[in-house]
């Protein structure tokens, strides 16, 4: 990796006077903007928090008094860092492990056990399911949602399913989405880039009678890692002998991803108790194949994504409401190195929040899903699921409980039972308690126990697949079906601290102890032939503890915010494999922002990585890393318009490969990079 450099000396002593330096005056009120006039013209409490989470207990709750560690990264956070990509957003946020596999795919997990397929952190979108559903794990870049569109990220730093079910099984991280009455007008961003990336986005959002609709439309070009590097780009192996058979000295960096996006959402609400929604969203996704398992196929893949949905809201007259919604989400897709699919996922979900009776307040529901997935392939290397197509239904309950005991003390209890028939029923449960050190509740600590768990998706349980050929059907490496794999389980113990130390600065703490069990990895063995034959199993357990700090302190004319995240990882045996990276040991990150006068808006984020350990069984280190992201915006026209210019990545030119337990080889990445957006509102 190629690290601090003179320009990096100078971006950090740019971002340490940023952060000193105070503003030089105000910008003149305006009521009827949204950019950083408004900001000056909102309560100071506003600025220190969003005022309610709805991931946490299914309904929303304020920050301070939720019974799980919550980070929430909030619009402001997003449009003024000038990314692009919600995996990169995710790499700022205390305990959330992202590496960047290459210029298209991340790994991106909640206290580690990350991989592009590993499903051990839920994806929701809005509250509903935005996970691959054969694979697992989310596909942060294919997912038909614009960055602008984004009203708030919801991110669950504790084992979720409790609350949504299976595979939350670190937690969640739930896009919300921006209504359709909050936008209004049209809307237009593009941002190009110094390597010829661009993403592009057009809104246009109107109100007519009872009706609020939105629709958006972009367009993302991201090249390859090799037109941005040029010919100096590094490849490494980690089965040098093997090299032969998989074409090593011809791979060529073909991670390039061109997107196109569409989202709509509408609204119909009259004066009445009830508010019907429905939305539709499209996505198709070309980009360059990847090698998984030592095979290469010089084909592109190809991706074609389908969200929608269907809400019904009722508001009772004893104060009780409920709602009812459909959601669907259809997948085709064909990556020549690992499988193609079809899938069709529909699910079912309503549920009822009681007013307030002697101290409780319940919520209660149940939701469905069925999914059905067929798969395919052109050669033996990709992935097959046997017996396919099939159907597989999963039915859960729930109920949550909040039980203010006294004016200081308030208990919360969550519980989920599920039935898949995929593998076995299960239950999740959390048993949590708040309680105020002050009157004003401006200093509360929290003490949860959580179990949850993680059923084995199809590609798991049902797939078989082939590597290195080397003579006609005799194969070294086999994927064999496996059999009888259970749910992996975790347990954890919790205590947390949310302190208003003032009206500008809070502190949040949040320590864990976290358990697993039947955890489901690889394990391989060899014929006399020399054949190698893997299969999946639960292999054992692992521990992990940790802990997530951070200071946040919010003006007028800005804010500063730093964080530190702590985790140490333990296997019961030695070389246990579990498809996925381990937490790294240390994160820290720092964020700072001044609205400055003019218009003018200077944002700074910094975040460091410890050394993220590999799975043991393949893949190398990924090593330790720094980044820093500047970038400088002006409004014009009462926030009309605005431009912006930034450098992302100052530190690094490029970054060393980063290795996956599936993969055999990797290559470099480009790192720093100019990029300037222009928008507009209308």
């Amino acid at each position: 990796m190629h690290t601090i450099n003179s320009a990096g000396k100078t971006a950090a002593f740019i971002v340490a006077v940023l952060l000193a330096a105070r503003p030089l005056c105000f910008a003149e009120q305006d009521n009827n903007t949204v950019g950083a006039h408004e900001l000056f013209n909102m309560p100071i409490e506003d600025l220190m928090e969003v005022s309610y989470v709805s991931s946490a207990s299914r309904q929303p709750q304020k920050i301070g008094q939720l019974t799980v560690p919550v980070t929430v990264i909030t619009a402001e956070d997003i449009h003024y860092s000038g990314l692009t990509s919600v995996a990169d957003i995710l790499q700022f946020a205390p305990g959330v492990d992202v590496l960047r596999i290459d210029r298209d795919r991340y790994a991106v997990g909640i206290h580690g056990l990350h991989g592009t397929l590993s499903e051990r952190t839920t994806l929701l979108i809005d509250g509903r399911p935005a996970d691959n559903p054969v694979y697992g794990g989310p596909d942060f870049q294919g997912l038909p949602v614009m960055i602008e569109d984004i009203e708030r990220i919801e991110i669950i730093r504790s084992p979720a399913s409790a609350s949504w079910g299976a595979s939350a099984l670190n937690g969640i991280i739930n896009i919300v989405t921006k209504k359709p009455q909050d936008v209004q007008g049209t809307f237009a961003s593009t941002t190009v880039g110094g390597f010829g990336d661009s993403y592009t986005q057009l809104r246009t959002a109107q109100k007519q009678d009872n009706w609020t609709w939105r629709a958006s439309g972009g367009y993302q070009n991201t090249v390859s890692s090799d037109d941005a590097i040029g010919d100096d780009a590094r490849y490494i192996s980690t089965r040098p002998a093997l090299n032969p058979f998989m074409g090593f000295d011809n791979f060529s960096a073909n991670d390039f991803a061109r997107i196109t996006r569409f989202d709509s959402e509408a609204d119909y609400a009259d004066s009445g108790p009830t508010k019907f929604g429905m939305g539709l969203g499209y996505s198709h996704v070309e980009g360059g194949n990847t090698e998984y398992g030592g095979y290469f196929p010089d084909k592109n893949i190809r991706e074609d994504h389908i969200r929608s949905f269907t809400r019904l809201e009722h508001q009772f007259d004893d104060g009780t409401s409920a709602h009812f919604q459909w959601s669907g989400k259809f997948w085709n897709a064909n990556w020549p190195s690992i499988s193609q699919f079809n899938t069709a996922e529909n699910q079912f979900e309503t549920q009822f929040n009681l007013p307030e009776i002697d101290n409780h307040l319940i919520s209660f529901g149940a939701d469905f899903k069925w999914d059905h997935i067929a798969t395919g392939r052109d050669t033996p290397q990709q992935a097959y699921a046997e017996g396919e197509p099939f159907d597989e239904y999963t039915t859960g309950v729930f109920v949550i409980d909040r039980l203010k005991l006294t004016d200081r003390l308030t208990l919360e209890g969550q519980f989920r039972a599920e039935d898949y028939t995929g593998t076995e029923s299960d239950w999740a449960g959390r048993l949590s308690a708040l309680y105020a050190l002050d009157e004003k509740h401006d200093n509360i600590i929290r003490f949860s126990a959580a179990k949850a768990y993680r059923a084995p998706l199809v590609i798991i349980r049902k797939s078989s697949s082939n590597m290195f050929e080397v003579a006609p059907d005799f194969f070294l490496y086999n994927v064999s079906v496996p059999h009888n794999l259970q749910n992996e389980e975790t347990t954890s113990l919790e205590a947390g601290y949310w302190g208003k130390l003032t009206d500008k600065f809070i502190i949040e703490l949040d320590s864990y102890y976290q358990r697993y069990e039947k955890m489901i990895g690889y394990s391989a063995t060899v014929n006399p032939m020399g054949q190698t034959f893997v299969v999946a199993d639960n292999i054992a357990g692992a521990s992990i503890c940790g802990s997530d700090l951070q200071l946040t302190y919010k003006e007028k004319y800005g804010s500063l915010s730093a964080w530190y995240s702590y985790n140490d990882f333990k296997f019961d045996i030695d070389q246990q494999d579990f498809k996925a990276f381990r937490p790294a040991r240390h994160k820290t990150g720092l964020t700072g922002r001044l609205f400055l006068s003019d218009g003018w808006v200077a944002n700074a984020q910094y975040r460091f990585t410890n050394t993220t350990p590999r799975n043991p069984w393949n893949g190398v280190n990924a090593p330790c890393s720094h980044r820093l992201d500047l970038a400088l915006s002006k409004s014009f026209d009462k926030d009309k318009c605005e431009i912006m210019v930034g450098v992302q990545d100052v530190f690094n030119t490029t970054h060393d490969p980063i290795i996956e337990s599936i993969q055999f080889t990797g290559h470099e990445t480009p790192g720093r990079t100019f990029f300037v957006r222009l928008q507009f509102k209308f």
